[in-house]
Formats: structure tokens, C-alpha cells, sequence
């Protein structure tokens, strides 16, 4: 656990803890990644690219019965595959699709609400010829929660720090030499006039400049500029 809150990228994260976490309730595998409620889930795949995880991740997720008692409630939960299929889960097109095809025989997930729209789940699993998880192995798992939402906690401070990085690169890109010295001038909060001084251009050519940033930035006003390009408008 410890090992794993000092990694750098959610990569590295999701390898460290997984490894131990696979140790703990001698799991065949363990996975981790966050549910939201406005798009779709996300699974950190830790040795490259899954297969399973492509499918679950771009439209199978919402047949899975835990990410609809996710959807279906606020509270945190930890629990047996046992606790949410009913007598026909073998024949429910998430079984179909995605849980036999994938070889999974057994699981417990475990779901920690972040914040309003995310929460981090870990999903401890068990292949076909594996003995069904018991009362211990739960246990064992509840007993380890509250490092497990810290840990979850990290990873998600790694990826949102991650994508911003991304996004104000992506934004840095789309500018001019000339249109990222006008946005660091609105950004300091000057306008067209002050800018063209400081700049020794027109006011009507620094108007041109501000359009055009707006405009590749998908912004419509100083206030919106301020909040997507300061990131990306620094040295």
C-alpha cells in the first residue's frame, strides 16, 4: 500500500497496489478504475491495453450490477458478485457479453464515492476453476477499505493532474508565438488597448489575436480564458 501511494502515474499506481492486492484475497486478478455518473467508466490498465477492459470501458460497464448499484445510490458498498446476480445472471446479456467470455467465475468489488460524480472501485476477481471467494475473503477486503479509498484517492489525484497537463500542452499547441504574449497579457489582466502598448501593435491587431485565441480555445470571454489557458500560457 505504501509503495503504491508513492507512484508517479496511475499506471504504476494500479500495478503496485493490484500486485498486493492479488496477494491479499488470492485473487487470479485484481482491477482498478472509477465510475462516473455523466460519462463513461474507466479502467487503469497496468500492463498495457486489456481487451476485457476495452469492451467493459466503452459500453458493456452499464450492465455490470455493480455499476448500477453505483448508479442507483450514494453510498459506499463492498460485496460479492453473490449479493447482486439473481438465479438467471448466467443468461443476462452482461454474462453473455462481457463476465463468460472474459472467464470470470467470482468477484468482489468495492465502490468509494470520491466526490459528486466519481467514485473509485477495485474488483477482486477469480477465473473459472478457482474456489468461490467465502465470509473470510470479505473480510479481509472490508478490513483493508479505508486504505483501498486512499489509495483510490491518490489515483485519481494522478490522473486529474495528468489530463490537466494534457490539456494545457493541447492548448499551448493551438497558439501563435504572438497570440500566447496577447493571452498572458489578458491573463494579467490587461486589454486590447493596454496590450497594443506593451506590445507596440495596433488595438485592432490585438482585437484579431483575442478572436483568434477565443476561437481555438473554445473560450467566449476573458473570465473563460483565464480558467483554460493559465496552465497553458505560462514559461
Amino acid at each position: 500500500m505504501a509503495a503504491a501511494a508513492m507512484a508517479a502515474t496511475p499506471e504504476e499506481l494500479s500495478a503496485r497496489f493490484t500486485a498486493a492486492a492479488r496477494d491479499l484475497l488470492g485473487s487470479d486478478r485484481v482491477y482498478v478504475g472509477f465510475y462516473r455518473r455523466d460519462i463513461t467508466s474507466l479502467t487503469i490498465d497496468d500492463a498495457g491495453p486489456d481487451r476485457w477492459n476495452r469492451d467493459y470501458d466503452a459500453r458493456i460497464y452499464r450492465q455490470d450490477p455493480f455499476f448500477q448499484r453505483f448508479a442507483s445510490t450514494r453510498q459506499d458498498f463492498l460485496l460479492p458478485l453473490s449479493a447482486l446476480r439473481n438465479g438467471d445472471f448466467q443468461f443476462t446479456p452482461y454474462y453473455r457479453e462481457f463476465y463468460g467470455p472474459s472467464d470470470s467465475f467470482d468477484e468482489i468489488t468495492g465502490v468509494f464515492n470520491l466526490d459528486r460524480l466519481t467514485a473509485g472501485y477495485v474488483t477482486f476477481l477469480r477465473r473459472n476453476g478457482a474456489a468461490a471467494f467465502g465470509e473470510q475473503d470479505l473480510a479481509m477486503a472490508c478490513a483493508a477499505s479505508s486504505a483501498t479509498r486512499l489509495i483510490l484517492q491518490r489515483l485519481l489525484h494522478l490522473c486529474r493532474s495528468r489530463d490537466k497537463s494534457v490539456t494545457a500542452d493541447s492548448a499551448r499547441s493551438r497558439l501563435s508565438s504572438r497570440e500566447n504574449e496577447v493571452a498572458r497579457h489578458l491573463i494579467d489582466g490587461g486589454n486590447a488597448k493596454t496590450i497594443s502598448r506593451s506590445l507596440t501593435i495596433s488595438p485592432g491587431t490585438v482585437r484579431n489575436h483575442i478572436k483568434q485565441i477565443y476561437r481555438k480555445l473554445g473560450v467566449h470571454s476573458q473570465v473563460e480564458l483565464l480558467a483554460t489557458v493559465r496552465e497553458a500560457a505560462k514559461d
